[in-house]
Protein backbone atom coordinates (compact mmCIF):
# COMPACT_ATOMS: atom_id res chain seq x y z
CA UNK A 1 0.00 0.00 0.00
CA UNK A 2 1.57 3.72 -1.03
CA UNK A 3 1.77 6.22 1.36
CA UNK A 4 0.57 9.53 0.45
CA UNK A 5 0.14 13.08 2.14
CA UNK A 6 -2.28 15.42 1.91
CA UNK A 7 -3.21 19.18 3.28
CA UNK A 8 -6.47 19.63 3.52
CA UNK A 9 -6.60 23.48 4.04
CA UNK A 10 -10.02 25.69 3.91
CA UNK A 11 -7.64 28.93 2.76
CA UNK A 12 -4.80 28.76 0.20
CA UNK A 13 -3.17 31.15 -2.01
CA UNK A 14 -5.91 31.12 -4.60
CA UNK A 15 -8.30 32.52 -1.59
CA UNK A 16 -5.95 34.32 1.22
CA UNK A 17 -7.53 35.54 4.42
CA UNK A 18 -4.39 34.96 6.83
CA UNK A 19 -1.76 33.53 7.56
CA UNK A 20 -2.47 30.14 6.72
CA UNK A 21 -2.72 31.18 2.69
CA UNK A 22 0.87 31.98 3.21
CA UNK A 23 1.85 28.86 4.81
CA UNK A 24 -0.46 26.87 2.48
CA UNK A 25 1.98 28.25 -0.63
CA UNK A 26 4.94 26.99 0.72
CA UNK A 27 4.82 24.51 3.39
CA UNK A 28 3.08 21.19 1.36
CA UNK A 29 6.59 21.48 -0.86
CA UNK A 30 9.27 21.51 1.39
CA UNK A 31 7.07 18.63 3.82
CA UNK A 32 6.67 16.66 -0.02
CA UNK A 33 10.81 16.64 -0.19
CA UNK A 34 11.85 15.73 3.25
CA UNK A 35 9.36 12.90 3.76
CA UNK A 36 10.07 11.67 -0.12
CA UNK A 37 5.91 11.22 -0.15
CA UNK A 38 3.97 12.12 -3.13
CA UNK A 39 1.21 14.99 -1.60
CA UNK A 40 -1.29 17.26 -2.55
CA UNK A 41 -3.69 19.73 -1.15
CA UNK A 42 -7.58 19.80 -0.93
CA UNK A 43 -9.13 23.12 -0.65
CA UNK A 44 -12.78 24.01 -1.78
CA UNK A 45 -13.09 25.91 -5.13
CA UNK A 46 -14.22 30.19 -3.52
CA UNK A 47 -16.19 30.62 -6.60
CA UNK A 48 -16.63 34.70 -5.84
CA UNK A 49 -12.86 35.40 -5.20
CA UNK A 50 -11.02 36.32 -8.17
CA UNK A 51 -7.77 34.13 -7.18
CA UNK A 52 -9.98 31.60 -7.60
CA UNK A 53 -12.16 32.12 -10.24
CA UNK A 54 -9.51 33.03 -12.32
CA UNK A 55 -8.75 29.14 -12.09
CA UNK A 56 -11.90 27.96 -14.18
CA UNK A 57 -9.83 27.39 -17.25
CA UNK A 58 -7.07 25.71 -16.10
CA UNK A 59 -8.40 23.35 -13.60
CA UNK A 60 -9.28 19.73 -15.07
CA UNK A 61 -11.88 17.74 -14.07
CA UNK A 62 -11.14 14.41 -12.46
CA UNK A 63 -14.05 13.12 -10.58
CA UNK A 64 -17.83 14.20 -10.16
CA UNK A 65 -18.90 12.45 -6.48
CA UNK A 66 -22.49 13.12 -4.53
CA UNK A 67 -22.04 14.75 -0.85
CA UNK A 68 -25.30 14.44 1.06
CA UNK A 69 -27.01 17.19 2.70
CA UNK A 70 -29.92 17.90 4.41
CA UNK A 71 -31.42 14.48 3.50
CA UNK A 72 -30.34 15.23 -0.59
CA UNK A 73 -27.37 14.28 -2.37
CA UNK A 74 -25.30 17.45 -3.63
CA UNK A 75 -23.15 17.19 -7.05
CA UNK A 76 -19.61 17.99 -5.97
CA UNK A 77 -16.93 18.43 -8.76
CA UNK A 78 -13.57 17.39 -8.00
CA UNK A 79 -10.72 19.57 -10.11
CA UNK A 80 -6.80 19.41 -10.30
CA UNK A 81 -5.04 22.03 -10.88
CA UNK A 82 -1.17 21.89 -11.42
CA UNK A 83 1.01 25.24 -11.57
CA UNK A 84 4.83 25.58 -12.34
CA UNK A 85 5.12 27.84 -8.85
CA UNK A 86 4.27 24.61 -6.89
CA UNK A 87 5.56 20.97 -6.74
CA UNK A 88 2.61 19.46 -5.78
CA UNK A 89 -1.35 19.14 -7.24
CA UNK A 90 -4.47 21.40 -6.00
CA UNK A 91 -7.43 19.23 -5.72
CA UNK A 92 -10.83 21.92 -5.83
CA UNK A 93 -14.10 21.31 -4.49
CA UNK A 94 -16.80 22.61 -6.37
CA UNK A 95 -20.32 21.92 -5.75
CA UNK A 96 -22.85 22.51 -7.83
CA UNK A 97 -25.24 24.04 -5.49
CA UNK A 98 -23.76 27.88 -4.60
CA UNK A 99 -24.60 28.36 -1.22
CA UNK A 100 -21.43 26.40 -0.68
CA UNK A 101 -18.06 28.39 -0.76
CA UNK A 102 -18.95 31.87 -1.34
CA UNK A 103 -16.97 34.13 0.21
CA UNK A 104 -16.38 37.30 -1.52
CA UNK A 105 -13.52 39.14 -0.54
CA UNK A 106 -12.16 36.42 1.31
CA UNK A 107 -12.76 32.50 2.35
CA UNK A 108 -14.84 33.48 5.73
CA UNK A 109 -16.71 36.50 4.49
CA UNK A 110 -20.03 34.37 3.71
CA UNK A 111 -22.47 36.22 5.43
CA UNK A 112 -23.78 40.19 6.75
CA UNK A 113 -23.84 39.84 10.19
CA UNK A 114 -21.98 38.12 12.74
CA UNK A 115 -24.23 35.12 13.08
CA UNK A 116 -24.72 34.52 9.91
CA UNK A 117 -21.02 34.47 9.06
CA UNK A 118 -20.53 31.70 11.61
CA UNK A 119 -23.84 29.42 10.55
CA UNK A 120 -22.88 29.39 7.02
CA UNK A 121 -19.09 28.86 7.48
CA UNK A 122 -20.18 26.25 9.91
CA UNK A 123 -22.01 24.59 7.53
CA UNK A 124 -19.27 24.96 5.03
CA UNK A 125 -16.93 23.77 6.47
CA UNK A 126 -19.03 20.37 7.29
CA UNK A 127 -19.28 20.10 4.02
CA UNK A 128 -16.05 21.04 2.95
CA UNK A 129 -15.00 17.82 5.79
CA UNK A 130 -17.83 15.33 4.25
CA UNK A 131 -16.31 15.82 1.10
CA UNK A 132 -13.00 15.53 1.91
CA UNK A 133 -13.86 12.28 3.28
CA UNK A 134 -15.11 10.80 0.00
CA UNK A 135 -12.40 12.45 -1.86
CA UNK A 136 -9.41 10.50 0.20
CA UNK A 137 -10.50 6.98 -1.15
CA UNK A 138 -11.98 8.13 -4.36
CA UNK A 139 -8.27 9.93 -5.38
CA UNK A 140 -6.55 6.42 -4.67
CA UNK A 141 -8.25 3.77 -3.08
CA UNK A 142 -5.17 1.73 -2.16
CA UNK A 143 -3.34 4.65 -0.47
CA UNK A 144 -2.71 5.23 3.17
CA UNK A 145 -3.27 9.04 3.62
CA UNK A 146 -1.59 10.97 6.04
CA UNK A 147 -3.93 14.02 6.28
CA UNK A 148 -2.36 17.26 7.90
CA UNK A 149 -5.62 19.46 8.74
CA UNK A 150 -5.32 23.22 9.11
CA UNK A 151 -7.37 24.66 11.87
CA UNK A 152 -11.44 23.84 12.85
CA UNK A 153 -12.66 24.47 9.45
CA UNK A 154 -10.35 21.69 8.12
CA UNK A 155 -10.62 19.59 11.34
CA UNK A 156 -14.80 18.46 10.26
CA UNK A 157 -12.28 16.36 7.94
CA UNK A 158 -11.87 13.90 11.22
CA UNK A 159 -15.35 13.85 12.28
CA UNK A 160 -16.40 12.56 8.57
CA UNK A 161 -13.95 10.01 8.60
CA UNK A 162 -14.79 8.50 11.90
CA UNK A 163 -16.75 6.37 11.23
CA UNK A 164 -14.98 4.68 7.59
CA UNK A 165 -13.00 2.17 9.74
CA UNK A 166 -10.21 3.43 7.27
CA UNK A 167 -6.43 3.39 8.62
CA UNK A 168 -5.69 7.20 7.96
CA UNK A 169 -3.59 8.89 10.08
CA UNK A 170 -4.92 12.37 10.79
CA UNK A 171 -3.05 15.16 12.14
CA UNK A 172 -4.04 18.52 13.30
CA UNK A 173 -1.90 22.07 13.14
CA UNK A 174 -3.54 25.13 15.03
CA UNK A 175 -2.87 28.71 13.15
CA UNK A 176 -5.03 30.38 16.17
CA UNK A 177 -7.73 29.10 18.93
CA UNK A 178 -10.64 29.26 17.02
CA UNK A 179 -13.36 26.78 17.18
CA UNK A 180 -16.87 26.83 16.18
CA UNK A 181 -19.92 24.67 18.51
CA UNK A 182 -21.43 22.17 16.84
CA UNK A 183 -24.97 20.29 17.10
CA UNK A 184 -25.87 16.58 16.48
CA UNK A 185 -28.08 18.12 14.12
CA UNK A 186 -25.40 19.64 12.13
CA UNK A 187 -23.47 16.80 11.74
CA UNK A 188 -26.41 14.63 10.51
CA UNK A 189 -27.05 17.04 8.10
CA UNK A 190 -24.50 16.20 6.34
CA UNK A 191 -24.26 12.27 7.04
CA UNK A 192 -21.80 12.56 10.16
CA UNK A 193 -22.62 10.00 12.74
CA UNK A 194 -22.44 12.45 15.75
CA UNK A 195 -21.99 8.88 18.01
CA UNK A 196 -18.97 8.49 16.20
CA UNK A 197 -17.03 12.29 17.50
CA UNK A 198 -19.00 13.62 20.69
CA UNK A 199 -18.53 16.89 22.21
CA UNK A 200 -19.50 20.39 21.89
CA UNK A 201 -17.11 22.30 19.22
CA UNK A 202 -15.92 21.11 16.52
CA UNK A 203 -12.50 20.69 17.47
CA UNK A 204 -13.64 19.11 21.52
CA UNK A 205 -14.92 16.35 18.69
CA UNK A 206 -11.96 16.40 16.67
CA UNK A 207 -9.17 16.03 18.90
CA UNK A 208 -9.78 12.27 20.08
CA UNK A 209 -9.85 11.53 16.79
CA UNK A 210 -6.27 13.11 15.83
CA UNK A 211 -2.68 11.56 16.34
CA UNK A 212 -1.06 12.59 19.90
CA UNK A 213 0.56 15.89 18.89
CA UNK A 214 -1.28 19.14 17.99
CA UNK A 215 1.32 21.52 16.01
CA UNK A 216 0.54 24.83 16.07
CA UNK A 217 2.78 27.57 13.89
CA UNK A 218 5.57 28.75 16.54
CA UNK A 219 6.95 27.50 19.71
CA UNK A 220 5.92 30.20 21.97
CA UNK A 221 2.06 30.07 20.75
CA UNK A 222 2.32 26.65 21.58
CA UNK A 223 2.67 27.51 25.30
CA UNK A 224 0.03 30.84 24.50
CA UNK A 225 -2.38 28.04 23.76
CA UNK A 226 -2.47 27.13 27.57
CA UNK A 227 -1.21 30.19 29.63
CA UNK A 228 -1.77 33.51 27.91
CA UNK A 229 -5.57 34.66 29.41
CA UNK A 230 -6.61 35.92 26.17
CA UNK A 231 -6.47 32.26 24.84
CA UNK A 232 -6.62 29.98 27.90
CA UNK A 233 -9.21 31.92 29.38
CA UNK A 234 -11.40 33.60 26.84
CA UNK A 235 -10.61 32.46 23.26
CA UNK A 236 -10.37 28.31 24.33
CA UNK A 237 -11.08 28.10 27.75
CA UNK A 238 -12.78 24.41 26.95
CA UNK A 239 -9.39 23.55 25.35
CA UNK A 240 -7.07 25.00 27.36
CA UNK A 241 -6.98 20.88 29.12
CA UNK A 242 -7.23 19.11 26.58
CA UNK A 243 -4.36 20.36 24.45
CA UNK A 244 -1.96 21.22 27.53
CA UNK A 245 0.27 17.94 27.15
CA UNK A 246 -0.49 17.52 23.03
CA UNK A 247 0.92 20.61 21.42
CA UNK A 248 3.93 21.04 19.45
CA UNK A 249 5.32 24.14 18.05
CA UNK A 250 6.80 24.00 14.94
CA UNK A 251 7.93 27.31 13.84
CA UNK A 252 7.59 28.88 10.24
CA UNK A 253 10.07 29.33 7.92
CA UNK A 254 10.33 33.32 6.14
CA UNK A 255 7.80 34.55 4.18
CA UNK A 256 10.03 37.29 2.01
CA UNK A 257 13.50 36.97 0.61
CA UNK A 258 15.96 39.69 1.77
CA UNK A 259 15.43 42.87 0.22
CA UNK A 260 19.56 44.22 1.21
CA UNK A 261 22.00 42.95 -1.16
CA UNK A 262 24.23 40.72 0.48
CA UNK A 263 27.35 42.92 0.19
CA UNK A 264 25.81 45.79 1.92
CA UNK A 265 24.94 43.48 4.58
CA UNK A 266 28.55 41.60 5.03
CA UNK A 267 29.70 45.74 5.30
CA UNK A 268 27.02 46.24 8.18
CA UNK A 269 28.45 43.05 9.90
CA UNK A 270 31.74 44.65 9.87
CA UNK A 271 30.50 48.04 11.36
CA UNK A 272 30.74 49.80 8.22
CA UNK A 273 26.97 51.59 8.12
CA UNK A 274 27.35 53.82 5.70
CA UNK A 275 26.20 51.78 2.56
CA UNK A 276 22.73 50.84 4.41
CA UNK A 277 22.43 54.30 5.28
CA UNK A 278 22.49 55.38 1.64
CA UNK A 279 20.59 52.17 0.19
CA UNK A 280 17.88 53.21 3.03
CA UNK A 281 17.41 56.82 1.97
CA UNK A 282 17.41 55.79 -1.57
CA UNK A 283 14.45 53.78 -0.59
CA UNK A 284 12.84 56.68 1.88
CA UNK A 285 12.87 59.18 -1.37
CA UNK A 286 11.33 56.74 -3.46
CA UNK A 287 8.90 56.16 -1.32
CA UNK A 288 7.91 59.69 -0.84
CA UNK A 289 7.71 59.91 -4.75
CA UNK A 290 5.28 57.12 -5.18
CA UNK A 291 2.78 58.76 -2.35
CA UNK A 292 3.66 62.21 -4.29
CA UNK A 293 2.45 60.67 -7.18
CA UNK A 294 -0.61 58.40 -6.20
CA UNK A 295 -3.41 59.57 -7.45
CA UNK A 296 -6.16 58.95 -4.37
CA UNK A 297 -9.80 57.99 -4.69
CA UNK A 298 -12.95 57.10 -2.74
CA UNK A 299 -11.50 52.88 -2.60
CA UNK A 300 -8.04 53.97 -2.35
CA UNK A 301 -8.15 57.70 0.28
CA UNK A 302 -5.01 58.89 1.67
CA UNK A 303 -5.82 59.71 5.26
CA UNK A 304 -3.43 62.88 6.03
CA UNK A 305 -1.97 65.55 4.56
CA UNK A 306 1.18 64.62 2.68
CA UNK A 307 2.37 68.31 2.11
CA UNK A 308 2.04 68.58 5.53
CA UNK A 309 3.69 65.63 6.27
CA UNK A 310 7.05 65.97 7.53
CA UNK A 311 10.02 65.35 5.49
CA UNK A 312 12.92 65.64 7.54
CA UNK A 313 15.48 63.22 9.13
CA UNK A 314 13.23 61.87 12.04
CA UNK A 315 12.07 58.65 12.31
CA UNK A 316 9.46 56.52 9.99
CA UNK A 317 7.76 53.70 12.56
CA UNK A 318 5.57 51.62 9.90
CA UNK A 319 2.34 48.91 10.24
CA UNK A 320 0.69 46.49 7.71
CA UNK A 321 -1.35 44.27 7.32
CA UNK A 322 -4.90 43.34 7.58
CA UNK A 323 -7.09 45.18 10.04
CA UNK A 324 -8.84 42.21 12.67
CA UNK A 325 -9.78 44.33 15.66
CA UNK A 326 -9.66 40.80 17.78
CA UNK A 327 -6.25 40.34 16.83
CA UNK A 328 -3.97 42.79 14.68
CA UNK A 329 -3.64 45.94 17.28
CA UNK A 330 -4.08 49.08 15.21
CA UNK A 331 -5.75 50.66 18.20
CA UNK A 332 -3.29 49.93 20.19
CA UNK A 333 -0.82 51.86 17.75
CA UNK A 334 -2.83 54.59 17.56
CA UNK A 335 -3.64 54.57 21.36
CA UNK A 336 0.11 54.61 21.89
CA UNK A 337 1.18 56.88 19.72
CA UNK A 338 -1.15 59.53 20.08
CA UNK A 339 0.40 59.22 23.49
CA UNK A 340 3.65 60.20 22.47
CA UNK A 341 2.99 62.83 20.11
CA UNK A 342 0.83 64.39 22.72
CA UNK A 343 3.89 64.54 24.76
CA UNK A 344 6.14 66.16 21.85
CA UNK A 345 7.16 63.03 20.28
CA UNK A 346 9.11 63.49 16.89
CA UNK A 347 8.86 60.65 14.23
CA UNK A 348 6.56 59.66 11.44
CA UNK A 349 4.09 56.75 11.30
CA UNK A 350 3.19 55.46 8.40
CA UNK A 351 -0.13 53.00 8.54
CA UNK A 352 -0.97 50.47 5.87
CA UNK A 353 -4.11 48.64 6.80
CA UNK A 354 -6.13 46.44 4.85
CA UNK A 355 -9.73 46.96 5.68
CA UNK A 356 -11.14 43.67 7.40
CA UNK A 357 -14.40 43.13 8.03
CA UNK A 358 -15.14 46.03 9.48
CA UNK A 359 -14.24 48.19 5.89
CA UNK A 360 -12.98 51.52 6.27
CA UNK A 361 -16.00 52.90 8.93
CA UNK A 362 -13.72 50.64 11.33
CA UNK A 363 -11.02 52.42 10.60
CA UNK A 364 -11.84 56.01 11.06
CA UNK A 365 -10.03 56.45 14.45
CA UNK A 366 -6.52 56.25 12.48
CA UNK A 367 -8.50 58.84 10.44
CA UNK A 368 -9.03 60.68 13.04
CA UNK A 369 -5.40 60.70 14.61
CA UNK A 370 -3.72 61.77 10.86
CA UNK A 371 -6.38 64.76 10.78
CA UNK A 372 -4.81 65.68 14.07
CA UNK A 373 -1.33 64.94 13.28
CA UNK A 374 -0.89 65.54 9.93
CA UNK A 375 2.56 66.59 10.06
CA UNK A 376 3.04 62.93 11.63
CA UNK A 377 0.70 60.33 10.55
CA UNK A 378 -0.15 59.26 6.94
CA UNK A 379 -2.89 56.17 6.63
CA UNK A 380 -3.24 54.41 3.31
CA UNK A 381 -6.09 52.36 3.87
CA UNK A 382 -5.40 49.89 0.93
CA UNK A 383 -3.19 47.89 -0.65
CA UNK A 384 -0.48 50.04 -1.89
CA UNK A 385 1.36 48.13 -4.58
CA UNK A 386 2.94 51.14 -5.92
CA UNK A 387 5.14 52.27 -2.76
CA UNK A 388 5.05 49.76 0.20
CA UNK A 389 8.27 48.25 0.30
CA UNK A 390 9.67 51.04 -0.61
CA UNK A 391 8.17 52.75 2.34
CA UNK A 392 9.05 49.31 4.57
CA UNK A 393 12.66 49.49 3.41
CA UNK A 394 13.38 53.05 3.89
CA UNK A 395 11.60 53.01 7.18
CA UNK A 396 13.43 53.05 10.77
CA UNK A 397 11.22 50.23 12.49
CA UNK A 398 8.47 48.01 11.61
CA UNK A 399 5.67 47.93 14.40
CA UNK A 400 3.47 44.66 15.58
CA UNK A 401 1.58 45.38 19.09
CA UNK A 402 -0.35 42.17 18.17
CA UNK A 403 -2.93 41.11 20.87
CA UNK A 404 -1.98 37.55 19.84
CA UNK A 405 0.53 36.58 17.09
CA UNK A 406 0.69 32.58 16.48
CA UNK A 407 4.07 33.55 14.35
CA UNK A 408 3.89 37.33 13.13
CA UNK A 409 5.66 39.47 10.20
CA UNK A 410 8.54 40.86 12.10
CA UNK A 411 10.99 38.48 9.85
CA UNK A 412 9.54 40.36 7.31
CA UNK A 413 10.73 43.99 9.00
CA UNK A 414 13.93 42.34 9.02
CA UNK A 415 14.61 40.86 5.32
CA UNK A 416 13.15 44.13 4.37
CA UNK A 417 16.42 46.01 6.28
CA UNK A 418 13.22 47.23 9.08
CA UNK A 419 14.33 46.73 12.68
CA UNK A 420 11.02 45.39 14.62
CA UNK A 421 9.07 46.56 17.80
CA UNK A 422 6.33 44.13 18.56
CA UNK A 423 4.42 43.13 21.69
CA UNK A 424 5.86 40.23 23.66
CA UNK A 425 2.79 37.52 22.68
CA UNK A 426 3.36 34.56 20.19
CA UNK A 427 6.13 34.25 17.92
CA UNK A 428 6.88 37.76 18.01
CA UNK A 429 9.12 36.73 20.84
CA UNK A 430 11.04 34.10 19.03
CA UNK A 431 12.01 37.30 16.19
CA UNK A 432 12.96 39.62 18.33
CA UNK A 433 15.75 39.70 20.67
CA UNK A 434 14.63 42.57 22.68
CA UNK A 435 16.95 45.27 23.54
CA UNK A 436 17.46 44.53 27.85
CA UNK A 437 18.35 48.68 28.28
CA UNK A 438 14.87 49.90 27.21
CA UNK A 439 12.85 51.18 29.20
CA UNK A 440 9.49 49.17 27.99
CA UNK A 441 12.15 46.27 28.70
CA UNK A 442 9.97 45.53 32.00
CA UNK A 443 9.73 42.22 33.92
CA UNK A 444 6.57 41.19 32.16
CA UNK A 445 8.48 41.48 28.76
CA UNK A 446 11.81 39.44 30.53
CA UNK A 447 10.33 36.29 31.53
CA UNK A 448 8.96 35.36 28.29
CA UNK A 449 12.12 36.68 26.20
CA UNK A 450 14.59 34.62 28.45
CA UNK A 451 12.63 31.44 27.16
CA UNK A 452 14.42 31.97 24.12
CA UNK A 453 17.07 34.50 24.16
CA UNK A 454 19.84 34.18 26.86
CA UNK A 455 20.74 37.98 28.75
CA UNK A 456 23.75 38.11 26.95
CA UNK A 457 22.12 37.52 23.38
CA UNK A 458 23.17 41.02 20.87
CA UNK A 459 19.60 42.69 20.67
CA UNK A 460 17.83 42.82 17.80
CA UNK A 461 14.76 44.69 18.26
CA UNK A 462 12.49 46.37 21.26
CA UNK A 463 9.55 44.35 22.87
CA UNK A 464 7.16 45.58 25.08
CA UNK A 465 4.29 44.31 27.30
CA UNK A 466 1.61 45.42 29.40
CA UNK A 467 2.05 44.82 33.05
CA UNK A 468 1.38 41.15 34.35
CA UNK A 469 -0.79 42.01 37.63
CA UNK A 470 -3.73 43.83 36.48
CA UNK A 471 -6.48 42.28 38.25
CA UNK A 472 -9.25 42.98 35.84
CA UNK A 473 -6.98 41.00 33.19
CA UNK A 474 -9.17 38.23 32.19
CA UNK A 475 -12.24 40.66 31.94
CA UNK A 476 -10.71 43.28 30.35
CA UNK A 477 -10.00 40.42 27.52
CA UNK A 478 -13.43 39.73 27.28
CA UNK A 479 -14.24 43.49 26.73
CA UNK A 480 -11.73 43.64 24.36
CA UNK A 481 -12.84 40.68 22.33
CA UNK A 482 -16.34 41.54 22.48
CA UNK A 483 -15.45 44.15 20.05
CA UNK A 484 -18.87 46.11 21.20
CA UNK A 485 -17.89 49.80 19.83
CA UNK A 486 -19.20 51.45 16.96
CA UNK A 487 -17.78 51.81 13.54
CA UNK A 488 -20.31 54.10 12.05
CA UNK A 489 -19.78 57.43 13.91
CA UNK A 490 -22.55 57.71 16.58
CA UNK A 491 -21.12 56.35 19.46
CA UNK A 492 -17.83 55.28 20.59
CA UNK A 493 -14.68 54.33 18.05
CA UNK A 494 -12.53 51.28 18.64
CA UNK A 495 -9.93 53.44 20.49
CA UNK A 496 -12.48 55.61 22.82
CA UNK A 497 -14.14 52.24 23.75
CA UNK A 498 -11.09 50.17 24.19
CA UNK A 499 -9.56 53.00 26.36
CA UNK A 500 -11.96 51.89 29.51
CA UNK A 501 -10.28 48.57 30.21
CA UNK A 502 -6.80 49.12 32.59
CA UNK A 503 -5.21 46.35 30.45
CA UNK A 504 -5.64 48.25 27.03
CA UNK A 505 -4.35 51.24 28.96
CA UNK A 506 -1.26 49.49 29.88
CA UNK A 507 -0.66 47.91 26.48
CA UNK A 508 -0.79 51.31 24.80
CA UNK A 509 1.53 53.34 27.64
CA UNK A 510 3.88 50.34 27.25
CA UNK A 511 4.11 51.10 23.02
CA UNK A 512 4.62 54.54 23.76
CA UNK A 513 7.44 53.83 25.79
CA UNK A 514 9.24 51.53 22.88
CA UNK A 515 8.26 54.13 20.77
CA UNK A 516 10.66 56.94 22.80
CA UNK A 517 12.84 53.53 23.29
CA UNK A 518 13.39 53.42 19.57
CA UNK A 519 13.84 57.15 18.84
CA UNK A 520 16.66 57.56 21.22
CA UNK A 521 18.46 54.43 19.74
CA UNK A 522 18.50 55.68 16.16
CA UNK A 523 19.24 59.78 16.94
CA UNK A 524 21.56 59.11 20.41
CA UNK A 525 23.58 56.02 18.80
CA UNK A 526 22.92 55.28 15.49
CA UNK A 527 25.51 52.35 15.52
CA UNK A 528 23.43 50.25 18.20
CA UNK A 529 20.16 50.58 15.36
CA UNK A 530 22.52 49.24 12.50
CA UNK A 531 24.11 46.81 14.67
CA UNK A 532 20.42 45.28 16.03
CA UNK A 533 19.22 45.46 12.39
CA UNK A 534 22.52 43.50 11.08
CA UNK A 535 21.90 41.10 13.79
CA UNK A 536 18.30 41.03 13.43
CA UNK A 537 18.71 40.09 9.91
CA UNK A 538 20.76 37.13 10.55
CA UNK A 539 18.63 35.86 13.71
CA UNK A 540 15.98 35.58 11.06
CA UNK A 541 17.93 33.80 8.70
CA UNK A 542 19.52 31.52 11.16
CA UNK A 543 16.46 30.70 13.58
CA UNK A 544 13.67 30.14 10.62
CA UNK A 545 13.31 28.31 7.25
CA UNK A 546 10.60 25.94 5.81
CA UNK A 547 13.69 23.13 5.47
CA UNK A 548 13.48 23.18 9.29
CA UNK A 549 10.12 23.53 9.66
CA UNK A 550 9.14 20.60 7.14
CA UNK A 551 11.62 18.49 8.93
CA UNK A 552 9.69 18.98 12.31
CA UNK A 553 6.67 18.07 11.06
CA UNK A 554 7.92 14.89 9.05
CA UNK A 555 9.74 13.69 12.11
CA UNK A 556 6.20 12.96 14.01
CA UNK A 557 4.29 12.35 10.73
CA UNK A 558 6.72 9.91 8.49
CA UNK A 559 9.08 9.01 11.39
Amino acid sequence: MSVKLVFVTYETPFAPCGGIAAVMGRLPGYVQKASGLDTIVITPFHYKIEKTSSLDNKIKLMANIDVPFDNENVPVEVYRYNDNRYQWAWHFLKPVDSRFFAGRRHPYDVGETQGEVSRNLLRDSLFFGATVARILDSTDQTAHWKVLIQDWEAATTALALAIQGKDHELYLTLHNSYDSGVTNADLSQVGIDPASCPGETVLQRALPLVERPVFTVSSQFALDLTEDPLQAEVMAPHLKDILKPRLLGVDNGLFASLAINEGILAEMVRGNFAPVQKWKNTRKKEALKSLDEFPPSKEKPIWGDLKRFGRDDSPWFVMAGRDDPRQKGYDIAASGITEFLEKGGEARFLFFPIPGDEGLDGLSFLKKMSERFSESVLVLPFLFQEGFFATLQGATYGVMPSLYEPFGMANEFYLNGTVGIGRATGGIVQQIVPLRSASSFTRAVQVRSERWHTASATPTGILFRERDNIGSTVDDWRGINAAEYDIKGRGLDRVEQRKRYPLFRSMAHELMLSIIDAVRVYRDTPELYYRMLAEGINHIRHSFSWERAARGYVRHIVG
